[in-house]
């Protein structure tokens, strides 16, 4: 047991310590605004778009499609939701409350948190994992937030901006562009799996993906310290019930369902694909749904979205390594 506790702080002291880092960097004025703006479109434009790419085409391509990491969240969210649904209309909540209050319990930080949490837990096959399930299961279920937003006239505003932001995320980009690679690779491949392709080429393949390894290197550091630089304090007028309510959902009940998901249909999924799913379901909710938000004119994003962000963060905190203990066992 206290063996198992030591391997969950070498996971998370680390990631929460860079995200600790990142907000007394900011409070002592050394982290201003413009050098945030700078270090997040790093990491979202370069780094992560690149580490994604290698760590993808690192795997075979039949390597790649794991129910655990690309069915069982899908099912976890939509009951989640569904229950969510239902409870806001219970409570009587209306247009941008009653659609954050459902979202707000699945639109994860898979990027920025996820990743560096996966990586560290599983290694590079945990970060490929979440590559795919960020190229497979994120667009999808924004694509459900903005579907809900639509639903509950939340925005005030055309949603076509956000849509266009979501197709060409360069994330997303990087991994679906290294699923073709990987799939490119499976044709050149010999009987004994080995690339079939002229020297000159492995050498240029070799210095293209050293480039793109330093690149992506530096953005899982920075991502953490955008993360801890962005943590504002919590708005005094919040709807607490609700956003207690949503912190639970998100990081509580979706990755109990994800697990019970995978326990009941997936019995034989190997732990790694277990761990990368429960514990991308479990990090808290994205930055990228109050940008969204604010994009459509959702007047909730400042009095609701935005604590929604800082609370389950800050919660996070205690229960992923809770959520680590298990999945290590």
């Amino acid at each position: 047991m206290f063996e198992r506790i030591l391997d969950v702080l070498v996971i998370c002291v680390p990631v929460f310590g860079l995200i600790g880092l990142g907000w007394w960097l900011e409070r002592r004025g050394r982290f201003n605004p413009a050098q945030r703006d700078f270090a997040a479109n790093m990491v979202f434009r370069y780094a992560l778009p690149s580490l994604v790419f290698i760590e993808i085409t690192k795997l075979r391509f039949s390597e790649l499609f794991n129910p655990a990491v690309m069915l069982a969240p899908f099912a976890a969210i939509a009951v989640t939701a569904v229950l969510y649904i239902i409870l806001a209309a219970l409570l009587g909540y209306r247009r941008g409350l009653a659609a954050a209050f459902v979202f707000g319990t699945f639109w994860a930080n898979v990027s920025y948190l996820g990743f560096p949490l996966c990586q560290n837990a599983f290694g590079s096959v945990g970060l490929a994992q979440a590559a795919i399930y960020n190229a497979i299961v994120m667009p999808s279920y924004i694509a459900f937030a903005l579907l809900l937003m639509h639903l509950y006239k939340a925005g005030s505003g055309s949603s076509r901006t956000a849509w266009m932001q979501i197709l060409s995320n360069p994330i997303i980009r990087g991994a679906v562009l290294g699923v073709v690679v990987s799939a490119i690779g499976e044709l050149l491949r010999g009987p004994d799996g080995m690339l079939r392709i002229p020297f000159a080429m492995q050498k240029s393949l070799l210095i293209a993906q050293s480039f793109l390894k330093l690149v992506g290197g530096m953005g899982l550091p920075l991502a953490l310290l955008a993360i801890g630089g962005d943590l504002k304090p919590i708005a005094v007028h919040v709807n607490r019930t609700a956003l207690t309510g949503v912190v639970i959902g998100k990081l509580f009940l979706l990755p109990a369902l994800t697990w019970a998901a995978i326990a009941i249909f997936m019995p034989h999924a190997a732990v790694v694909s277990r761990g990368v799913a429960v514990l991308l379901a479990a990090t808290p909710s994205a930055v990228s749904s109050y940008v969204v938000a604010r994009q459509i004119g959702v007047p909730e994003a400042e009095t609701f979205i935005a604590p929604m962000l800082v609370v389950s963060h800050l919660v996070s905190i205690v229960s992923i390594p809770v959520w680590l203990y298990f999945l290590l066992s």
